[in-house]
């Protein structure tokens, strides 16, 4: 029977030439493979500085946790969509601070800036809007909301790598960006993740903060280049501090969350496809918004809504009308039993997911996250599926709907 995966594995004879090449040199730390796919990085995105790590569950902590520098204090509020995956609340929480939740729009399952007014108090520090399944937030509206309380603002665009806000990449468009690198997600190292910023200072604090909060950050230091013993400018002013060594000084909580090179060999050449990856998936996306168009009557599909965004697509997320005369297990059963994989919608964090129930919200609260959350399901529409297996997708769907 065909497969129809929700993601995939791209491992070019670029990549483990590379991969190779790292293992000979003895270097598979974070060393010079990684310092490339920084410099890749940024570059894609016209922005001055990148820092890889080793999730991204780790890019939204460490993004989190610099704000601690700017003025946060433990405790204070970061807000964040009520619909998303449960990580995003989780770095929040290791970064020390605390996640608050808005509610989503029910079409385009983003925050807007209505939903996230509502949350916003004297403790709010940031906002944290995430680019769900690769279709970009209302950014416009999120930066003047932000400008108004003078609050910072982290992209999630964990999901949405190339996707673009007004002509804009996101994750570019606030004080930084993060992003996965996941195994299912657009780039993949495996493992993995990136902050992007274009501020100076927040690089430096970036990188001590992902190694441990260590002084020295100079660009051997860094720990992407292996030539950390001949590095001079890690030695501090007061060379009589026991600790003048920047690189066993350590000037604030920091977390072990670099990248090593054999992530990066995969992500790199991943980077330099990126344009021919994301057209691949927007066609696969294309194809199935016109060939499930016969279904609209009971299912919401997934396509670019207007001219101010361009989906880079993660997934293919459906969501099935209220009164609809099926639920979610039985069509996510049917399809699955024709090979397609399926995954359902992540959940309203606050009210769906059990590790907040301590929080104290109640079913209602949040009616468009709990309402997706229970109603939503995505399938895969990455490059590696050919027109076929869109045909399979789209005549397993026209059987389903023969059969009520």
């Amino acid at each position: 029977m065909r497969k129809v995966t929700v993601g995939t594995v791209d491992t070019t004879p670029k990549a483990l030439e590379l991969i190779t090449g790292a293992l000979a040199s003895g270097r598979i730390s974070g060393g010079a493979l990684v310092s490339r796919l920084e410099k890749a990085f940024a570059a894609y995105h016209g922005i001055r500085h990148c820092v890889a790590v080793n999730t991204g569950t780790a890019a939204d902590t460490i993004a989190a946790a610099v704000l601690l520098e700017n003025g946060s204090k433990l405790g204070d509020e970061i807000i964040l969509p009520a619909l998303t995956f449960i990580s995003v609340a989780n770095a929040i929480i290791h970064a020390g601070l605390t996640p608050v939740f808005a509610d989503v729009d029910v079409d385009t399952y983003n925050v807007t800036a209505k939903t996230l007014a509502r949350v916003i108090t004297n403790r709010t520090r940031g906002l944290m809007p995430v680019h769900l399944f690769g279709r970009p937030a209302p950014m416009d509206e999120i930066m003047d909301l932000a400008a108004e309380h003078k609050l910072a603002v982290i992209e999630d665009a964990a999901e949405a790598h190339g996707a673009r806000y007004k002509g804009r990449l996101v994750g570019t468009i606030g004080l930084m960006g993060t992003f996965s690198f996941y195994v299912a997600h657009i780039i993949t190292t495996g493992e993995g993740g990136a902050i992007i910023t274009d501020d100076d200072e927040l690089d430096t604090l970036l990188r001590s903060v992902r190694a441990h909060g260590r002084a020295c950050s100079c660009d051997v230091c860094r720990l992407n280049t292996g030539n950390g013993s001949l590095c001079e400018k890690r030695f501090l002013e007061d060379e009589d501090d026991a600790m003048s060594d920047g690189r066993f000084r350590f000037e604030r909580i920091g977390y072990s969350a670099k990248m090593n090179d054999l992530e990066a060999a995969l992500g790199l050449d991943q980077i330099e496809r990126l344009d021919l990856i994301i057209a691949k998936r927007r066609h696969n996306m294309k194809e199935l918004t016109f060939g499930l168009k016969p279904f609209t009557e009971h299912l919401v599909l997934f396509d670019d809504r207007n001219e101010d965004e361009l989906i880079s697509p993660l997934v293919y997320p459906i969501v099935i009308r209220k009164g609809a005369s099926f639920s979610r297990k039985q069509i996510t059963r049917f399809l699955e039993d024709h090979g397609i994989e399926t995954r359902p919608m992540f959940g309203s964090i606050p009210t769906q997911q059990p590790a907040y129930r301590y929080l104290g919200f109640k079913p209602g609260d949040f009616p468009n996250a709990e309402f997706v959350g229970a109603s939503g399901f995505y399938i895969g529409v990455h490059q590696n599926l050919s027109k076929d297996d869109m045909d399979w997708v789209i005549n397993a769907f026209d059987d389903f709907f023969k059969l009520l």
